[in-house]
């Protein structure tokens, strides 16, 4: 089985084939990206053609011979063929959700839809079926087939109310031109179809996943290995596709159009998360209720306040300083920008707006919609948070009114815990530092310190986090994180890719730990649990009354991978005539044992491992 790091490696090196396949000949790149999707397609009908088949046969041996026909039914055989018939016709039938948002109607927004309609016509597009208002600060075009792999698609525009409200008419107008490019020329409809290839395979994948029969082992095995190099193939075909469009919309409009568009829409909707929506919600850290309907004040908002000329400059920077990548079909900002020949300017605040100009007099009304759902939505959560957090602040007035050499590990761990969750990094780091010179062995000391370095920037934070991760593997993951965030950050690409890597690899150690917790087998070590750690006494305890069990043994099964979170295997014998599944789930329904516990019978399904525990493990009763 690869690692992590191999999948990764191998999932670049094919987008990075790709891509220079599309450069130097993208008609035979086509054709190969072709051929790869119809592989899938047929070893999916050719596994259900064989699968029906065997199912015919069998049906026609039964109907020639009872007898065979009481072996099928009690060996189950033909409920797995059937089973497994049905999951593939399933995952072939790719289901949609009804999408949600306000649906405007073409007789309420004529000015709007006349555009849409022109546009449309310059592009020769497909028919837009249906737009609907979102509210986020975003625009796509959903193809939804009616007829699932058969097609007949329905295509809806989604246009965010918050994009539309920053935007002037001409760079929604650009933005629009884009989505519709995808829509446009027969390559369009080409791309179409592999992404919902692409959408198919995930979805039998999914499927797949959650069945353990025969038919879908075999099946798995195969979209293991497909689906990722679809995917990775493809992927190169997706990003061209959006500079494809993004050359469409400037023509239909102008390059400066489209460049204003994609700025504001990089630089503008970060600057309303930091300047609106992050103080909006913070109030709830002080007040039962919202002062406000939050798109109601947002438009008043971005009425009355031009955002700092240093702020945008600096989100702007930002945005500019993000490279392309292999995670994201969408190229950075500044490869977009150079590939329409345009400069990168910051965003100006309009003087009237793509919402105020096509939605006019039915504003309010869409802006109240999204009001009233998204106080239905969050004002449970809201009244939660201004609990917690007046719950929380009375407790750290207690811990605060009490001496700090007088504070014990845990209330001292408390109050640097609580200053940072309600009072500030600033106010808690110090404490911090006072725990780790009391107790210098905490690791979880040297993470959280190491952390709120790295937050401001200070590379003192790297030896902290290494120290802890070095003394406690469940923590590397985090730490690993941690630094490729803060070495990403210094654009120190090198370091950023040994963390990665480190990542990858504690990655792989949790997936095999979790792995080998999953399942017993007779290839497993097994010894006997430490008696002195009051486990066998406490599994005892809680099973004892249960008049059903005559007799009980415990063994550990050895642990490659953090041997400290145990793993046992608890065997007992039954006092009468009750069934194996009943007893398991019994059993399980009252144990209460930190780490894993499998529960398995005397003489049952798996009586060899019941008889290794109990030669080798400990006699409980």
């Amino acid at each position: 089985m690869k690692t992590t790091t191999e999948k990764r490696q191998n999932f670049e090196r094919l987008i990075a084939a790709a891509e220079r396949e599309i450069q130097q000949n993208p008609r035979l790149y086509n054709i190969k990206v072709a051929c790869l999707a119809l592989l899938g397609y047929a070893v999916i009908f050719s596994m259900l053609l064989i699968l029906i088949a065997i199912v015919g046969g069998i049906g026609w041996a039964a109907l020639a011979s009872s007898t065979f026909l009481i072996m099928l039914i009690k060996t189950k055989l033909i409920f797995v063929l059937l089973v497994t018939i049905y999951v593939l016709l399933r995952a072939l039938w790719v289901k949609f959700g009804k999408p949600t948002g306000f649906t405007l109607k073409a007789k309420d927004y004529p000015q709007f839809f006349s555009e849409l309609r022109q546009l449309t016509k310059q592009l020769k597009a497909s028919k837009i079926h249906q737009v609907i208002i979102t509210p986020e600060h975003n625009a796509a075009i959903v193809q939804i087939p009616r007829l699932g792999i058969f097609g007949w698609y329905k295509n809806t525009l989604f246009l965010g109310l918050e994009l539309l409200l920053v935007m002037s008419p001409e760079q929604a107008r650009a933005v629009i031109a884009h989505e519709l490019g995808h829509l446009s020329g027969k390559h369009s409809q080409f791309s179409g179809w592999i992404y919902r290839v692409r959408l198919s395979w995930h979805r039998i994948v999914s499927a797949l996943q959650q069945q353990s029969n025969f038919g879908a082992n075999i099946m798995r095995r195969f979209f293991d290995w497909y689906s990722p190099t679809f995917a990775a193939y493809s992927f190169a075909l997706a990003r061209a596709n959006e500079y494809a469009a993004d050359a469409v919309a400037a023509q239909l409009t102008s390059a400066p159009e489209v460049a204003k568009a994609l700025v504001n829409s990089h630089v503008t909707s970060q600057l309303i998360v930091e300047h609106y929506w992050q103080p909006f919600v913070k109030q709830a850290e002080q007040i039962p209720q919202p002062h406000s309907s939050p798109y109601s004040q947002l438009q008043t908002f971005l009425q009355q306040q031009a955002f700092d000329e240093t702020a945008v400059a600096a989100q702007l920077q930002k945005a500019l300083a993000i490279n392309t990548s292999y995670y994201d079909t969408h190229p950075a900002l500044k490869d977009r920008l150079a590939a329409i020949q345009a400069a990168a300017l910051p965003p100006q605040a309009v003087t009237k707006s793509a919402a105020q100009y096509w939605l006019s007099q039915h504003l309010h009304k869409i802006i109240a919609h999204f009001d009233q759902q998204w106080l239905q939505n969050n004002q449970t959560n809201w009244q939660e948070r201004y609990q917690y957090f007046q719950e929380g602040r009375a407790k750290l007035a207690e811990l605060q009114a009490i001496p700090q050499d007088e504070l014990n590990a845990e209330q001292l761990w408390e109050l640097a815990v609580n200053l940072e969750k309600f009072i500030g990094e600033a106010a808690c780091l110090p404490l911090f530092n006072l725990y780790k010179s009391k107790y210098p062995d905490e690791v979880k000391a040297d993470f959280v310190i190491g952390r709120l370095l790295l937050v401001n920037d200070d590379v003192s934070g790297v030896d902290y986090l290494q120290r802890a991760m070095d003394k406690q593997q469940n923590l590397k993951v985090d730490a690993c994180e941690w630094l490729i965030y803060y070495y990403h950050k210094i654009a120190d690409n090198q370091a950023a890719e040994y963390w990665q890597l480190q990542l990858e690899k504690q990655i792989d150690i949790n997936q095999a730990a979790k792995l080998e917790r999953q399942i017993i087998t007779l290839r497993d070590d097994y010894i006997a649990p430490d008696t002195a750690t009051g486990i066998c006494d406490h599994i005892a305890e809680q099973i004892r009354n249960m008049k059903v069990i005559k007799h009980a043994w415990l063994a550990e099964k050895k642990m490659q991978h953090y041997p400290e979170v145990k793993t046992y295997v608890l065997v007992f014998s039954k006092t009468w005539w009750k069934s194996e599944k009943y007893m398991v789930e019994q059993i399980i329904a009252i144990l209460k044992v930190e780490g894993v516990c499998f529960v398995v019978m005397k003489g049952g399904r798996q009586k060899a491992i019941a008889k290794r525990v109990m030669r080798v493990g400990v006699s409980l009763f």
